[in-house]
């Protein structure tokens, strides 16, 4: 009797952990929650290391599924998914899941560019991704006792 009170037991512990760590992995429908996943391992890359991605590949625009509620229904979920995959291979490379927001913004500045150039062939568009004045700078010097180079970092200016 007493074996079976603990096999009770750590059946229903196991059974709350698991509706526990079920219900924290569920996303809210107001979560800003953008995530991507890359797999490059089967992509060949060029000699310096860029990803070549063959022309057989599509994209798949979709919305998101987050799971089913303990009564069987699809609960609700605010996200879009962009992948892209190999039909030949049945092989994802890359899934890019965004708020409604973030795929708002992306369809938009991407119309843009695609109508500036169809207006213009010459139409070149590079963002810029970072910040030049917060990438360290110094002064090389010398070598250490070990052969490492010693380089003193110039202070960052304030903007």
């Amino acid at each position: 009797m007493r074996r079976m009170q603990k096999h009770l037991l750590l059946i229903s512990l196991t059974l709350c952990a698991a509706i526990s760590v079920a219900y924290a992995a569920t996303p809210e429908p107001s979560t800003k929650s953008n995530s991507y996943y890359l797999f490059t391992k089967a992509l060949p890359t060029t000699d310096a290391g860029v990803v070549a991605v063959p022309s057989r590949f599509k994209w798949s625009i979709e919305t998101s599924w987050s799971g089913i509620d303990a009564q069987g229904k699809d609960l609700p979920d605010t996200r879009v998914m962009m992948r892209l995959y190999d039909p030949d291979q049945n092989f994802t490379a890359l899934t890019a899941q965004m708020d409604l927001e973030t795929a708002e913004t992306l369809q938009r500045e991407l119309a843009d560019i695609i109508a500036k150039k169809r207006e213009n062939v010459d139409y070149q568009y590079r963002p810029q991704l970072y910040d030049s004045s917060l990438i360290p700078t110094g002064e090389i010097k010398g070598f250490g006792r070990n052969g490492e180079l010693i380089i003193e970092l110039q202070p960052q200016k304030a903007k």
